[in-house]
């Protein structure tokens, strides 16, 4: 399956070097003809994934040297008329380094957990992931890769929960347990995606109750038999109850 064919979508981004980088490189991709991000891959031979590829294109972020790199490279070969493809990477490099020092000298913080918790209404990345795909199983639409995507896009949530990449991770993960299951991979996406939810509420319930401070044997105990359902490589070796101080 091709990925991404012909025009892509500009990040948005306020006026400064990162955004020059990015123009500059959709007016290059536009001169070499809007070739698929797979077939920037291809001819690279696989020195990046068609996904890294992609997302340097339509991600806000500065994408890594090395693959502004031979992209610039391929799309200086194939851009008509034909640019010189060194002085073309020279340019691009310097463009790149601009973008890189104003990135440097940014006094903006880099999202934390704190932010990303704000973006996700409180919930867990995999608790608005879950949320996502159950409510698109609720309302009868798909379930897919990109059907999830787009609704946390919607959401505002998809940046994150981790983009595209993570999903994708997600969805080999669900494709080899559904063929396992034997059954659908929509009805695998949901189930398993409440099953991530309740560990992931697991993880977060039992870390709250071990750092709180205020919490009896008993709540620990608890919080601790619930973990280990979903986390069996977190059992003690001699059980929960094992002196402290042994």
């Amino acid at each position: 399956m091709e990925v991404a064919v012909g025009r892509w979508t500009k990040p948005t981004l306020p006026v400064g070097p990162l955004r020059t980088l990015n123009s500059e490189l959709h007016a290059l991709h536009r001169k070499a003809g809007h070739p698929s991000a797979r077939e920037l891959q291809r001819a690279v031979k696989k020195a990046a994934s068609h996904t890294k590829i992609h997302h340097a294109f339509i991600k806000p972020q500065l994408p890594a040297w090395g693959v502004v790199e031979v992209v610039v490279e391929q799309l200086a070969k194939a851009a008509r008329p034909k640019l010189a493809e060194e002085a073309e990477v020279d340019r691009f490099k310097s463009l790149w380094d601009a973008a890189s020092d104003a990135e440097s000298a940014s006094d903006t913080p880099e999202p934390n957990e704190h932010s990303y918790g704000l973006a996700l209404g409180g919930l867990s990345r995999n608790g608005a992931i879950h949320s996502a795909i159950i409510g698109l199983h609720q309302a009868g639409k798909p379930t897919g890769l990109h059907d999830v995507a787009a609704e946390l896009a919607r959401r505002g949530q998809l940046e994150a929960c981790g983009g595209e990449d993570y999903l994708f991770e997600c969805v080999k993960i669900a494709m080899k347990g559904s063929f396992e299951a034997g059954v659908g991979i929509g009805e695998f996406a949901v189930l398993n995606a409440r099953r991530v939810k309740e560990a992931s509420d697991a993880r977060h319930a039992f870390f709250s109750v071990a750092l709180s401070g205020k919490s009896d044997r008993h709540s620990l105990q608890a919080a601790y038999e619930r973990v280990i359902t979903y986390h069996p490589d977190w059992a003690l070796p001699d059980g929960f109850n094992r002196s402290p101080h042994s």
